[in-house]
């Protein structure tokens, strides 16, 4: 198996009874956290900044219709106002999800600070084009007086902040491919070393993912390895079905980059096994649970208890969602989460599965027939 220079092996054989199969900050919550606060709104889903300089083609946020259901974008102190409402309302994490590159904004640094001091813990997804460049890390961050990547990843580790590296392949020229930028990789894997040696994959649960997503015919037949690599690691591997609310996404689009059903299925049985062999999950807890969305990981519960608020304050349940539920603009965070509290429910209790994805990038007989796969085996 290839593997990044010298990151350690946490786990060699199996994993520790009882092990929580989470990575902090991202909002994943157990049935019982769910169960004892009814009604409260404990995740956001929140975009920051708009500029990425990468082309990666498969980004769904490229073009989305969400940016233009209304004009101009939340100003800093907005966005610090939309949290400060959603902490009345139980806020307890926020996962960045774009729609630029959020540490490529020269308000970034402040931002984790500032989610810290709220005691919101903070989860950030990332193509590491600064966590692993010197030169980017120093400029953008000038007015912090950070010196240099490696002490921007030790200045992050302090905070409550938790970080999910684009990771789609070992191979640089396929990875570089993947993001549309020749060399991306070797900062990709800068980025990982500095995180690894901040500590940020030192605790548990980890604080540290890799993510192998959107899978598609170019890199699919390296997710199981990435997985494998990534959870000796004790780094969260991160698979996901491309997303639905991107314009790309239509029949052109996935017949040209995704994989089979069939191939679906096998990919997620490999990885429970995987799990099941390994002691991370067993048989039974899989059942209790039932298959997430996400394979190998913690059931997906964002419809149940939170939102995703986009650059220019549009509302909706997650981001794989178009459908505007109102805007923070135009009245409260409040008034909007209460017209949704108590109309969505998750079939497992707390496994609320992907309604978006299910039928177009999500089989319809996935979850039953991967659960299948591993009774009779």
């Amino acid at each position: 198996m290839k593997t990044i220079h010298d990151i350690p092996i946490v786990f060699s054989e199996k994993f520790p009874s009882g092990f929580d199969n989470r990575i902090q900050n991202w909002g994943f919550f157990t049935r019982e956290e769910i169960e004892n606060n009814q009604g409260k709104l404990l995740t956001l889903d929140f975009d920051f900044g708009r500029f990425c300089s990468l082309k990666c083609p498969d980004c769904f946020r490229k073009v989305s219709v969400i940016d233009e259901l209304s004009s101009g974008d939340l100003s800093y102190d907005q966005m610090l106002a939309v949290i400060d409402q959603a902490v009345d309302l139980g806020l307890r994490t926020v996962k960045v999800c774009g729609k630029g590159e959020p540490t490529e904004d020269t308000r970034f640094l402040q931002f984790v600070r500032d989610m810290s001091a709220r005691g919101v813990g903070l989860a950030v997804f990332t193509a590491g084009q600064v966590l692993g460049d010197d030169e980017k890390a120093r400029v953008i961050n000038r007015d912090h007086g950070i010196r240099d990547a490696k002490h921007l990843c030790e200045e992050l580790f302090k905070l409550n902040v938790s970080f999910m590296l684009k990771f789609q392949s070992f191979d640089s020229e396929t990875q570089d491919l993947r993001v549309g930028k020749d060399g991306h990789t070797a900062i990709r894997d800068q980025a990982l070393i500095n995180l690894v040696e901040a500590g940020f994959a030192d605790e548990f649960p980890t604080r540290l993912a890799t993510c192998s997503n959107p899978i598609n015919k170019l890199t699919a037949n390296e997710v199981f390895d990435i997985y494998v690599w990534s959870r000796q690691r004790n780094i969260y591997p991160i698979t996901a079905a491309l997303m639905v609310s991107g314009k790309q996404i239509d029949k052109q689009f996935l017949q040209e980059n995704d994989i089979s059903d069939d191939e679906k299925i096998q990919l997620w049985t490999q990885i429970y096994e995987w799990n099941i062999e390994h002691g991370l999950q067993t048989l039974g807890q899989i059942e209790r649970e039932q298959i997430s969305v996400l394979p190998g990981m913690h059931p997906c519960n964002q419809i149940a208890v939170g939102l995703y608020v986009s650059m220019t304050g549009n509302v909706l349940l997650c981001p794989g969602s178009t459908v505007s539920l109102g805007n923070v603009e135009e009245e409260s965070l409040e008034e909007i989460w209460q017209r949704q509290v108590g109309r969505l429910t998750c079939p497992a209790g707390f496994n609320c599965f992907c309604p978006p994805k299910d039928g177009v990038t999500i089989p319809l007989n996935l979850y039953e027939q991967v659960l299948a796969n591993l009774r009779s085996k």
